[in-house]
């Protein structure tokens, strides 16, 4: 007897369940979760390096406004350079795995060779890119920094705060409620009984008694003839 709250498998289309263990003989090659790693780190470096050009090319067009807070994205654009050198070094690493991989069982590598060098010649080009815009941004962080110092750029005046609203309980006056305070219990619950008491029943309405037996008595019979 099956349970009722057992997950159920899911199923295909034809209605069996999938089996999830591959068959024999099908196991992937080693290489193949290494170099995954190293083409995801590859393209999530590039992603932060233009994340950081778009940054640096927005602090240029308010530098002359807004130097301090130029000077802050700046510090922020660095850090996520950092991010993509980190992430550079990691699928070098992997890089390096896989060749280590591909050396062990050439035969499970036919193309994988020519792969390899494309996704190396990636990482070569996004590590000079990565260069090349670090020194950008080093340099132009440089300058606003020296702007603030000799006084060619002019530190922008800070936001004003914005008022913070405090929502205060209002207390109630305790001689006003002294005041207020009825001696005797019932005048302080009369109200609360003249709101619950009970709609009067209409004079209409005539039911008749019960019996000591606790049943009212029997309908007279009437005849009409």
């Amino acid at each position: 007897m099956t349970g009722l709250n057992h997950a159920r498998a899911p199923k295909g289309a034809n209605g069996n369940c999938r089996n999830r263990r591959r068959p024999e003989g099908a196991r992937r090659p080693a290489w193949v979760r290494p170099f995954i790693r190293a083409n995801r780190a590859i393209s999530s470096s590039a992603r932060l390096i233009g994340t950081t050009l778009l940054e640096v090319s927005a602090s240029e067009r308010h530098v002359h406004r807004r130097p301090v807070r130029t000077s802050k994205n700046l510090l922020e654009a660095s850090d996520r350079l950092v991010q993509a050198s980190a992430r550079l070094y990691r699928a070098a690493r992997d890089l390096a795995r896989t060749n280590e991989c591909i050396a062990r069982d050439p035969e499970n590598a036919a193309d994988l060779p020519e792969r390899l060098l494309e996704t190396t010649e990636s990482w070569v080009y996004v590590a000079e890119w990565l260069g090349e815009v670090a020194g950008d941004v080093f340099t132009f962080h440089q300058d606003v920094l020296d702007g603030l110092k000799d006084g060619t750029l002019v530190p922008e005046r800070p936001a004003d705060r914005r008022p913070r609203i405090v929502l205060a309980p209002r207390p109630v006056p305790v001689r006003a409620f002294l005041l207020l305070r009825q001696p005797r219990v019932i005048d302080r619950i009369a109200s609360i009984l003249r709101r619950r008491r009970r709609t009067p029943r209409p004079s209409a309405v005539h039911v008749p008694p019960d019996t000591h037996q606790g049943r009212a008595p029997p309908l007279s019979s009437i005849c009409l003839l």
